[in-house]
């Protein structure tokens, strides 16, 4: 199979309807898409913020183990893209070092 079978397919951008809406429109439009799908999913994840550009950034709201957290992602995208918007990428909220031992020494890591 030829590796470069997607390489120039043009990346999906947000429609017109996403596009004239405010951020909080936005979220309320992804919290009732979110509201169709599973309760176990609904109460694991938060809409932090929806961009124009199509990214949406969620935050978990309980610990998940990556394999569980990857299936939970790929699911909440594949729903927002199918009920919302095509371009639609889920995203979660960056978190910041988190690492006792160095907040104890005092270094400070700048991402």
């Amino acid at each position: 199979m030829n590796q470069l079978t997607y390489a120039n397919v043009p990346t999906p951008t947000p429609g017109d309807d996403w596009l004239r809406l405010r951020d909080a429109e936005r979220r309320a439009r992804v919290n009732a898409a979110l509201e169709a799908m599973p309760a176990s999913t609904r109460k694991a994840v938060n809409v932090v913020e929806c961009k124009d550009d199509g990214q949406v950034i969620l935050r978990l709201l309980e610990p998940l183990s990556p394999d569980k957290r990857g299936t939970l992602l790929l699911d909440v995208e594949d729903h927002l893209k199918t009920s919302l918007d095509n371009a639609l990428v889920v995203w979660l909220e960056p978190l910041g070092d988190r690492s006792s031992l160095r907040k104890l020494r005092g270094i400070e890591v700048k991402s």
